[in-house]
């Protein structure tokens, strides 16, 4: 069962230095395209280091161009979300069912107002 794999790589020292070498020089055409990039890359970073000396002289001019301008006038009817908007559900049943107990509050003080003031008018007849 055991098999004896044969390796794929040289024997000894000799048989590596005597294999020729993988790293061939690149093809004329090779050469060509990264002369040509090479120039575009250079090109580029004269271009950024430009912008980049440029750029104080730049910002102070745009800040005397627009030193005597005023912003953009705000809408005068803006529209704004309602607050309920963003609430989750649970939240608002919550706020919901918080007014509602507040109402049954309300009605539960005026009846026991309009009681009290039944009751007392059997005893002074303020009116029939």
């Amino acid at each position: 069962m055991n098999k004896k794999v044969r390796t794929l790589r040289p024997r000894s020292v000799s048989d590596i230095l005597a294999a020729p070498s993988q790293e061939a020089k690149p093809s004329a055409r090779r050469i060509r395209q990264l002369e040509t990039r090479s120039r575009e890359l250079e090109q580029e970073i004269e271009r950024l280091e430009c912008t980049i000396a440029q750029a104080p002289a730049q910002m102070r001019q745009r800040r005397l161009s627009t030193r005597n301008t005023l912003p953009a006038l705000e809408p005068t009817f803006s529209r704004t979300k309602r607050q309920t908007a963003k609430l989750p559900l649970v939240q608002r049943r919550a706020r919901r069912n918080a007014r509602l107990g507040k109402l049954v509050e309300l009605l539960v003080v005026f009846g026991a107002l309009a009681a009290a003031l039944g009751w007392m008018n059997q005893w002074f007849r303020w009116w029939n």
